[in-house]
C-alpha cells in the first residue's frame, strides 16, 4: 500500500493542501466544520506527516550531534542525558563531590 500523502487527505476532505497543512499545524484560521472534515480524513487514511519534509520546511532537524575525541572510551549516552542536553547547559551541570 502506498504511503498516504497530504494530497490524498486534501482530496478525501474536499479541501486544498494548504487547508490540510493549516489543520495539521493547528493554525487558528480554519472553520470548525472544515477542521472536522480534514481531521476525519486524516483518521480514515491514518495520515502521518512526513517528518523529513516538516524538518526541511521549518529549518529545524531536531537532531543532536555528539562529538567525542575517542568514541571507544565513552558509553552510549542514555535517553535521560539526551533529554537534559535538550533542556540546556544548566540541566547538564552536576555539582562535584569530594571525599574528605
Amino acid at each position: 500500500m502506498p504511503k498516504v500523502t497530504i494530497d490524498d487527505v486534501a482530496e478525501l476532505a474536499g479541501v486544498s493542501i494548504k487547508t490540510v497543512s493549516r489543520v495539521v499545524n493547528q493554525e487558528p484560521n480554519v472553520r470548525e466544520a472544515t477542521r472536522a472534515k480534514v481531521e476525519a480524513a486524516i483518521a480514515e487514511l491514518n495520515y502521518q506527516p512526513n517528518k523529513a519534509a516538516r524538518n526541511l520546511a521549518s529549518h529545524h532537524s531536531h537532531l543532536i550531534g555528539l562529538i567525542y575525541d575517542d568514541p571507544a572510551f565513552y558509553e552510549i549516552p542514555s535517553a535521560g542525558y539526551v533529554i537534559r542536553m535538550q533542556q540546556g547547559p544548566s540541566a547538564l551541570a552536576t555539582p562535584a563531590t569530594t571525599n574528605c
